[in-house]
């Protein structure tokens, strides 16, 4: 009579599981990292293109507002006479501009009044609804481009040189009390932008020539 040995070394010894989770883990936290590095990149791409999306409108606002620019002078709601073109260095820019479009054939000007701001971080569009007499309150807003980080701006001269408020100090196209006429606007704007994530950019809009 033949006698036969069980074997019962079936399945996994606990180190044997241990390692096995061990390894698993490590493999499912390299996964995870994987993936989380992709979505990661994924977002990175499309808050880069949104940016570069706004960005592109935002100067194709410049272009087409600065593009219509004219020379009209405008009065506040206290009917004080205002500069046709008024900017500073670092913040914000007005100006009156025509070719309002109207295509409901409303009763109103084809001129406007726009302004654009660096407020917190986003660079803003204003726009006023009427020229003389506006209340300062009442205006149209729109959000151009946000994550700005600054803006420098500049402003060309008859003379060709570069100032960086306008009216400029001290300049023949400061007004002349009395005379609308006198109010001139620059023949250029040179506008350096910082958007986060982004390089520097610089560009330049020349004005319509006013004669």
């Amino acid at each position: 009579m033949k006698l036969y040995r069980i074997n019962n070394s079936f399945g996994f010894t606990l180190i044997e599981m241990m390692i096995a989770i061990f390894i698993f883990s490590i493999v499912s936290i390299m996964a995870y990292g994987g993936i989380n590095y992709v979505l990661k990149g994924q977002n990175y791409l499309q808050s880069s293109s949104d940016q570069l999306r706004d960005m592109q409108l935002t100067f194709r606002y410049f272009e087409k507002d600065i593009n219509q620019m004219i020379n009209r002078s405008v009065r506040n709601q206290y009917q004080d006479l205002q500069p046709s073109f008024v900017g500073d260095e670092d913040k914000a820019f007005s100006f009156t501009h025509a070719g309002w479009r109207n295509p409901a054939n409303l009763v109103r000007s084809k001129m406007q009044r726009v302004s654009y701001e660096l407020d917190e971080n986003t660079l803003k569009r204003y726009t006023w609804g009427q020229l003389d007499g506006a209340i300062a309150e009442e205006f149209f807003e729109t959000d151009l481009l946000e994550g700005v980080e600054s803006i420098k701006l500049r402003y060309l001269d008859q003379a060709n040189q570069w100032q960086t408020t306008w009216p400029p100090i001290n300049s023949s196209s400061a007004p002349q009390i009395g005379s609308v006429q006198q109010f001139n606007i620059p023949r250029a704007l040179e506008l350096t932008i910082k958007v986060e994530n982004m390089e520097e950019i610089k560009r330049v809009f020349a004005a319509p020539e006013i004669t």
